[in-house]
C-alpha cells in the first residue's frame, strides 16, 4: 500500500468523481484508476459502487476512509516535525476566519506573517463560526479565528480581544443625535440583521431580549457589509461590529448600553492547535490521532446582568460550571455580584 493510493482513495471519496479528482491530483485518469484498482486488490474489498459516469462510497469504503484520513494526518506530522526543524521555510498554512475578522483584523497580520516567513504559503478561508470549528475538528484547518467560548468542547479557545457591537445608522436617521443609545430604547426601531444562523446574530438577540426588546426586523442579509450599505440608503438601523462601524466614516455610530454589546474573538492555543503543513498535504493534528469525539449539544448561555460580565448556564447543564468567568473581578464587583457569592468555585 502507498501513500499515493491513499492520497486517490480520499480525493476520490470527496469528488465522487474519476475526472475531477484527476485534475484535482495532476494525474492522468488511467493512473488514478490503475491506483485504485490497486489499492482494492490488496485490501479485497470494493471501496466504490460504480453509480452511472461517478463513484459511490461503499460501505466497506466508508469505514477504510476513517484510517486512511487517519494515518496521512499521521505521516504528515512527521512530516511537519521535520520541516519544524528548519523554522517555517516551507509548508503551508490553513486559516479560517469569518468575514468582518477577515476584512479588518487578519490582512495585516498576514501581511506580517508572510513576510517573516516566505517560505510559507498561506491559505485563509472565510467562514462562519460553526464551520471554522468542524474544520477544526476535521483537521481542515490549522488555525481558527472566531468566538470565545467555542461552542464545541474539543476546542479549547484562548481569548484574542473583545469587539464591541455598535448599532449603525444614516446621518438622516432619528437616532443619528445621539452617541449611546440603552438597548431598551429600541423597541419599534426597524432593523436590519444577520440571519439566526450566524452567532453573532444569535448574541444580538440574546441581549435584546435581555433588555426587554422584541426586534423589529425588516431586512436579514449575510453579510456585514451589505447590512452597512442598507443603512447607507434607508432609515434601516444595524448592529455591526466597531471595526466595520470604522470602515464606513459616512454613517453614525452609537454605543449600546444596558447592556453593553460585545463579543469575545479566540483561538486554539499553540500547543493544541495545529502546525503549518508541509507541501500542502493534510494538517497536523494537535492530539494523537484518534477520531475527535463528537461534541455534545451546547446550552445556550446568557449575558449576566451584574457589570462584572459574567455568562450564565442553566444548572442542569451536565459539562458546564453554572457560571463561567468572561475576565478577572475587582473586589467591588466581586461584592455586586450574586453569581461570584453562590458559585464562586465553580467558574473556569
Amino acid at each position: 500500500m502507498e501513500i499515493r493510493q491513499l492520497r486517490y482513495f480520499l480525493d476520490i471519496a470527496q469528488t465522487e468523481h474519476l475526472t475531477q479528482s484527476a485534475q484535482n491530483l495532476f494525474v492522468t485518469q488511467s493512473t488514478l484508476s490503475h491506483g485504485l484498482r490497486q489499492l482494492e486488490e490488496e485490501l479485497q474489498v470494493s471501496l466504490f459502487d460504480r453509480v452511472g459516469r461517478g463513484l459511490k462510497l461503499s460501505q466497506a469504503g466508508a469505514e477504510f476512509r476513517v484510517y486512511a484520513t487517519r494515518a496521512l494526518k499521521e505521516i504528515e506530522a512527521g512530516r511537519m516535525a521535520l520541516a519544524d526543524l528548519s523554522g517555517l521555510q516551507s509548508g503551508k498554512l490553513t486559516v479560517g476566519a469569518f468575514p468582518t475578522f477577515l476584512n479588518t483584523v487578519v490582512p495585516a497580520t498576514v501581511a506580517a506573517f508572510s513576510q517573516a516567513h516566505p517560505g510559507v504559503r498561506i491559505e485563509v478561508r472565510d467562514l462562519r463560526a460553526g464551520p471554522i470549528e468542524e474544520q477544526l475538528l476535521q483537521g481542515a484547518l490549522d488555525l481558527g479565528i472566531a468566538f470565545h467560548p467555542a461552542a464545541h468542547e474539543e476546542i479549547e479557545t484562548e481569548p484574542l480581544f473583545d469587539e464591541r457591537m455598535l448599532l449603525l445608522v444614516r446621518p438622516a436617521h432619528p437616532l443619528a443625535g445621539q452617541t449611546r443609545l440603552p438597548m431598551r430604547q429600541l423597541t419599534g426601531v426597524p432593523l436590519a440583521l444577520l440571519p439566526r444562523s450566524f452567532a453573532t446574530r444569535r448574541l444580538i438577540d440574546d441581549n435584546l431580549r435581555l433588555a426587554g426588546v422584541t426586534p423589529l426586523v425588516r431586512v436579514e442579509m449575510e453579510s456585514v457589509e451589505a447590512l452597512v450599505g442598507v443603512c447607507r440608503y434607508s432609515d434601516l438601523a444595524s448592529f455591526v461590529p466597531e471595526r466595520a462601524a470604522l470602515q464606513a466614516p459616512d454613517l453614525h455610530s452609537l454605543v449600546l448600553t444596558e447592556p453593553q454589546l460585545v463579543r469575545h474573538a479566540g483561538l486554539p492555543p499553540p500547543t493544541r492547535g495545529r502546525a503549518p503543513t508541509p507541501n500542502g498535504g493534510p494538517p497536523r493534528a494537535g492530539g494523537g490521532g484518534a477520531a475527535p469525539r463528537a461534541a455534545p449539544p451546547r446550552v445556550p448561555l446568557r449575558p449576566c446582568c451584574a457589570p462584572c460580565r459574567w455568562t450564565c448556564a442553566p444548572r442542569s447543564h451536565p459539562r458546564r460550571p453554572r457560571w463561567r468567568l468572561d475576565r478577572p473581578l475587582t473586589p467591588q464587583q466581586k461584592k455586586a455580584c450574586k453569581p461570584f457569592s453562590l458559585q464562586a468555585r465553580s467558574h473556569r
